[in-house]
């Protein structure tokens, strides 16, 4: 591709080239009016044929499924445009200095599990939100991972997305695999036309394999061995890629990696429980997210829900749960994050309703959690099996709704009135 340095696509200038694929250069340009950076993806099309044609409508089709998407995992777009006479298509999006988690991995070198979670659960909720609005990536991978913060990834790439609705004819090529090799399911790698929402399940998996062990879960002679090899054996077990790694990943990575579709998580949100879940385990906290160790932000620019200095002139809360059911009453204070869920192992949620016929009643391990901001609550539902609801409306997964006093919570089966008191 030809140098355009200096060139202007939809008014943004490009000053240095930042990378180049197969078919597209990313530049980095500035943005003269608000005074910022931005990327500009760019794409040849001034040759004809059909490949061609199919090049440039996934071109757009990508612009089109991160219209689309807005989440703050998911990478910005700003605009899109064609310049027939030029022979030029070009997407606008947010730059990301940092560049790519791929950068910050080394070979045989892992990343602990609190690293790894910051990265992969926030990926696992962008890519929940994406398969809602019917869009699957196809192509998860480190590259496509890019890293705002330490603690902030965001997704990008999504030129070879599938929109599971979409009466667009298919853009596959004959004979072409979608998504990287290294990271692709085992039926992108058979080119079968059943790819759905767990194909990037897969994928997500093998990244957060290989973020623990510093490797990839299969190997080969050659490259067709290594592309065949997760068509016929099974992946490298976890602990003997990396002894270090606690067990409780093995189940989640033998499920994700699990050669038949059907035999894995069948939904992303599913995904992201699990490692919600592994999280609080490990931690006992579900909200611990210490960003990556290789560049620890000072201690000044820890990201949390309320800065610290607001915390401590917080008046100190009791919340109060009771259940109409059989009059008990549950309370707790001192906590601006409450979960909700039933205990399990050495994990034990803020509110245990365990005793309370949790498991029966269909509560999930991590079913909910109360967030107070300033003088507000607000319940979020953390994917739980079963669901939880408002005054009987359901709240939406990873979505956080307001709460008042006296507002009845139902959890599975358990309603539980609302109470938040401030000390005196």
């Amino acid at each position: 591709m030809e140098d355009l340095i200096g060139r202007s696509f939809g008014g943004y200038e490009l000053k240095e080239l930042v990378g180049a694929g197969g078919m597209a250069s990313i530049y980095k340009a500035f943005d003269e009016k608000l005074s910022r950076w931005v990327a500009v993806k760019v794409l040849p099309i001034m040759a004809s044929g059909d490949n061609e044609e199919k090049m440039l409508a996934r071109f757009r089709q990508e612009a089109q499924a991160i219209a689309a998407l807005r989440h703050p995992n998911i990478l910005t777009i700003y605009g899109y445009g064609e310049d027939r006479d030029g022979g030029w298509a070009y997407i606008i999006m947010e730059f990301v200095p940092k560049g790519s988690l791929e950068k910050m991995m080394k070979p045989n070198e892992p990343f602990s599990w609190e690293e790894a979670l910051t990265i992969i659960i926030p990926v696992s909720k962008a890519l929940a939100f994406a398969h809602k609005q019917g869009v699957i990536h196809r192509d998860i991978k480190p590259a496509n991972i890019l890293m705002l913060r330490e603690d902030v990834p965001l997704l990008a790439d999504f030129g070879l997305a599938k929109m599971q609705h979409s009466t667009t004819p298919n853009l596959t090529m004959p004979g072409q695999v979608l998504g990287t090799m290294a990271y692709a399911a085992p039926e992108q790698i058979q080119e079968s036309t059943a790819i759905d929402s767990r194909a990037d399940i897969y994928s997500l998996g093998i990244v957060l394999y290989h973020l623990l062990t510093g490797k990839l879960p299969f190997q080969g002679q050659t490259p067709f061995d290594f592309l065949m090899a997760r068509l016929t054996d099974p992946p490298i077990p976890l602990l003997k890629a990396n002894p270090k790694v606690s067990p409780v990943f093995v189940p989640i990575l033998d499920k994700a990696l699990a050669q038949e579709p059907g035999d894995r998580y069948q939904t992303m949100e599913e995904f992201s429980q699990a490692l919600l879940e592994a999280r609080y385990e490990l931690s006992g906290s579900f909200s611990t997210q210490p960003p990556p160790s290789r560049q620890r932000p000072k201690k000044e620019e820890t990201t949390s829900l309320i800065d610290t200095d607001e915390i401590n002139s917080l008046q100190e809360v009791k919340v109060r749960l009771k259940l109409p059911a059989s009059g008990k009453e549950i309370s707790t204070a001192g906590r601006t994050e409450l979960i909700i869920g039933r205990t399990h192992k050495d994990s034990k949620p803020d509110i245990d309703l365990g005793p309370y016929g949790g498991s029966q009643a269909g509560v999930s391990r991590l079913h909910s959690k109360l967030v107070r901001q300033g003088d507000d609550w607000s319940l979020e539902d953390l994917g739980s099996t079963n669901g939880t609801f408002i005054n009987g409306a359901k709240v939406a997964p990873h979505q956080k709704k307001k709460i008042k006093n006296g507002d009845v919570i139902r959890v599975g089966q358990i309603e539980l009135e609302f109470h938040a008191d401030i000390s005196k």
